[in-house]
């Protein structure tokens, strides 16, 4: 969100994700670039592994600095380690034949985690993409200390927690042709629950997993879930040809979801008070959001406060909202330019009182498709 598993259909629409000539001619110019550097960083014994951005920012797991990650000095990535790994920054996918430098020890589609120390990870374990345009998701906790994602061997989801390395497998069979194109999965910070859903596919229910009881609940068609706390998950709809809505609904099930106007495109997690939901508005242009945010009440849908964005750079192509920073300021991803070949994704945060915007983390993934960092189903 995200993993980006949010609202980047905008960008996929324009053109395919992978194998494109024109994004190989752009990334044989940018490797050519890179290379120069990273012979300067040979020179002083190490390997820099393009791709992505690395400064620790304490405590959020954001990357505020465009730094290159420096692998080892053979630029092998090792496994995932059976226990003992500290809390993740993002997660990303490796693709061998996408435009961009193609990362040392290149796996095809392959999932690959970032600790906020900047140690890099293959997870083999977990299922990233076959040979066609089915990615398979995977989710980060809110603290970056567990990851959710699929396994073929279990034929169905896994929890695991980073530091002790105890795994946990979902209840209920989950079969590949049921993930779809575009997947989401949403993990709670504790790793109790995760929701999933199918979409953009909606033909039939999620799932919300309950992995501590060992039951599950069918998550509507065509919601998308955003967060999971103790008590319920946040759901938003919005596109297809329904109208936008919101709904808090109980892990129990149950709950009425709040119908709104058409105006409303993006949504945030639920913010840290427990009652607002931020969201963005449609531009004038297809597509597109207004210089906006809202705050609105996730249980009757009216509107708490409003705010004009200040400080978002011309040009700033808005992905989606994410999670809360405190709260005062939610997290806002977005794209240098609507370019199908970029591969540039800023987070910014953005105080919905004062409509203030300053930048946090930039990330330099394959395909801004690809990526996904701790919290909501929308990336941070």
């Amino acid at each position: 969100m995200t993993r980006l598993r949010e609202a980047l259909d905008d960008l996929a629409g324009d053109a395919p994700a992978i194998n494109l000539a024109d994004w190989a001619i752009a990334g044989s110019r940018r490797r050519r670039r890179i290379r120069m550097a990273a012979g300067a960083a040979a020179a002083m014994g190490v390997v820099v592994l393009a791709g992505v951005a690395l400064g620790v920012f304490p405590g959020t797991g954001l990357l505020p600095a465009d730094k290159p990650v420096v692998a080892s000095e053979t630029g092998r990535i090792a496994d995932l380690p059976g226990r003992g790994v500290g809390p993740l920054s993002h997660a990303y996918r490796t693709f061998c034949r996408l435009g961009g430098l193609v990362p040392p020890d290149c796996g095809n589609g392959e999932w690959r985690v970032v600790t906020r120390l900047g140690e890099t990870y293959r997870v083999p374990q977990a299922l990233g993409t076959k040979s066609g345009p089915e990615f398979y998701p995977l989710a980060i906790g809110r603290d970056g200390r567990m990851i959710a994602y699929y396994s073929r061997v279990a034929g169905t989801f896994k929890v695991r927690d980073l530091a002790s390395g105890a795994e946990q497998a979902a209840p209920v069979a989950i079969a590949e042709a049921r993930l779809g194109g575009n997947a989401r999965l949403e993990l709670s910070e504790d790793g109790r629950y995760l929701a999933f859903t199918g979409y953009p596919s909606r033909k039939e229910d999620g799932l919300i997993i309950d992995m501590r009881a060992r039951t599950t609940l069918p998550l509507p068609v065509g919601w998308d879930p955003r967060s999971i706390d103790g008590t319920a998950v946040t759901l938003a709809r919005y596109g297809y040809g329904q109208r936008p809505g919101i709904w808090m609904m109980p892990l129990t099930g149950g709950g009425s979801p709040v119908t709104l106007g058409d105006a409303y495109t993006r949504f945030s997690a639920l913010a840290p008070d427990g009652t607002g939901v931020a969201a963005l508005r449609r531009g004038e242009v297809a597509n597109t959001q207004d210089d906006t945010i809202t705050v609105l009440d996730a249980k009757t849908g009216k509107v708490k406060k409003t705010a004009t964005m200040r400080g978002l750079p011309r040009g700033s192509h808005m992905l989606t909202l994410g999670a809360w920073l405190n709260a005062a300021e939610v997290t806002l991803v977005t794209t240098p330019s609507r370019q199908w070949d970029e591969n540039r994704q800023i987070t910014y945060a953005v105080n919905v009182e004062t409509g203030r915007v300053r930048q946090l983390a930039v990330y330099h993934p394959q395909s801004t498709m690809h990526l996904v960092v701790p919290g909501a189903a929308a990336a941070l």
